[in-house]
């Protein structure tokens, strides 16, 4: 074993080679011996110091040698490790830097021996950490990407355009999954009706929670952007947070998907399923706030901006809009009869007779305590009227029941309609409804009234 004398390798190297030099150069009189060199010239002290003197020469020429070819190789390999942890110094804190790639990294393999292998690892090594770097920094864009957006339509079309460039996938779908309805968010390339005949196997995933990889028979032909395409494979991700699938990944492609393809998407999954929660967070929280907590329709706030949007659409399309006030009549009475429970149950059932008579694409709006407003776009004067006398007629013959007790109750509405008026704005429209629902009132209840 080579014992250690400085803390400096060459130096030691040094040492050892003098001291080497040194014994060669004392034997080798006694060596010369035998091969008849005469003793009067080889006992000689001069030819003892020569051969010491070249002994000395030899092992300071071989540790020039040495400090040359193997030093320069080893200060190589020095300099380049410095410079990568430079970089990495600079990325940790946030630098702007270059990237440390193979090809500005790695060092020279031009021998076979352990300075080769030295090299060579250290070159496997910067390949490793640069592929490290870049899906670190892939995902760290990734995670930016994601958390940058909270709506889910948008979120969803962020997230299938990037995991189909780096995935090459030919098409794919994001979809979600509330109350085992599923429901496409974005897709691109593929035919979801056509892909939903694979609905056993999509929900084999979800409910086991787990990837599936299918093979698609060849008579399937997809529209692409371009062309047609045969895709080969479906690949089915269920994304899951704490155990709840919240969303789900279909890629197709016209090759079987590779494994670096799955390995990326696992690397992907946690920041996935974080980024659909906070999505599907933000759009039940924006639900909550949108909507009225006892009847589930719109509150006045959010009703409002509604209302502001079917008016602007109306203005700039050139079609009609309708309104109905609605005001439950001597709501008040009920209350201090019954009790504000039953003032409640009333609520919601004067909330499904509405619901039920207005059209689809119809809103139905909480405005006050015992108010409501009902926005019919398309619909013209007479289309309100009629409705508002549907509803009327329907409000009327409902019974409440309270333990034996039956409740009745009337209602007032007035009708206002965008363009047969000279309106401005929005709420000149709704102040028309009002006036008309008052005069109903005063004209005996129970009846509608038009501006």
């Amino acid at each position: 074993m080579f014992i250690r004398i400085t803390k400096r390798i060459f130096k030691d190297l040094a040492i050892y080679m003098v001291f080497l030099g040194v014994i060669v150069g004392v034997v080798f009189p006694f060596f010369v011996r035998l091969f008849g060199v005469p003793a009067s010239i080889a006992y000689q002290p001069l030819f003892f110091c020569a051969c010491i003197a070249a002994g000395i020469l030899l092992a300071t020429l071989n540790i020039t040698l040495a400090r040359n070819v193997v030093g320069s190789r080893i200060r190589e390999l020095s300099s380049q490790m410095k410079h990568v942890e430079g970089i990495l110094s600079s990325q940790m804190t946030g630098e702007q830097c270059e990237k440390c790639t193979p090809e500005s990294c790695s060092i020279r393999v031009d021998s076979e021996d352990e300075l080769g292998d030295s090299a060579a690892s250290f070159n496997r090594l910067i390949q490793t950490l640069s592929t490290v770097l870049g899906a670190q920094q892939d995902l760290q864009r990734f995670s930016e990407m994601l958390t940058s957006n909270l709506e889910m339509d948008v979120l969803a079309n962020e997230i299938l355009h990037y995991l189909l460039g780096v995935t090459q996938a030919s098409g794919g779908a994001i979809l979600t999954e509330e109350g085992a309805e599923l429901n496409v968010e974005a897709s691109y390339a593929i035919d979801m009706e056509r892909t939903m005949l694979n609905s056993t196997v999509l929900h084999y995933a979800v409910e086991k929670q787990e990837r599936r990889v299918v093979r698609l028979p060849e008579d399937i032909v997809l529209e692409g952007v371009l062309t047609k395409y045969r895709p080969k494979e479906l690949l089915i991700e269920p994304i899951v947070y704490k155990q709840i699938v919240v969303g789900i990944i279909m890629l197709a492609d016209v090759e079987a998907f590779s494994n670096d393809t799955l390995d990326k998407l696992n690397s992907y999954a946690p920041i996935l399923s974080m980024a659909f929660n906070n999505a599907i967070t933000h759009q039940r929280m924006q639900r909550l706030a949108a909507l009225d907590a006892l009847t589930g329709i719109y509150n006045r706030r959010f009703g409002s901006n509604r209302l502001q949007e079917e008016f602007g659409r109306a203005v700039r399309i050139g079609s009609s809009l309708s309104l109905i006030m609605l005001d439950i009549d001597h709501f008040k009475t009920v209350n201090d009869t019954y009790g504000h429970m039953v003032g409640d149950k009333l609520i919601v059932l004067i909330t499904k007779i509405i619901s039920d008579a207005i059209r689809e694409g119809d809103v139905l709006i909480r405005y006050g305590g015992e108010e409501f407003l009902c926005v019919l776009p398309g619909a013209s004067q007479q289309d309100a009227q009629f409705m508002a006398e549907r509803i009327r007629i329907q409000v009327r013959d409902s019974i409440l029941k309270n333990n034996e007790q039956e409740i009745r109750v009337t209602v007032s509405l007035g009708t206002s309609t965008y363009p047969n008026k000279d309106i401005d704005n929005i709420q000149q429209l709704i102040n028309l409804s009002d006036e008309a629902m008052y005069n109903a009132k005063k004209s005996g209840r129970d009846r509608v009234a038009s501006a």
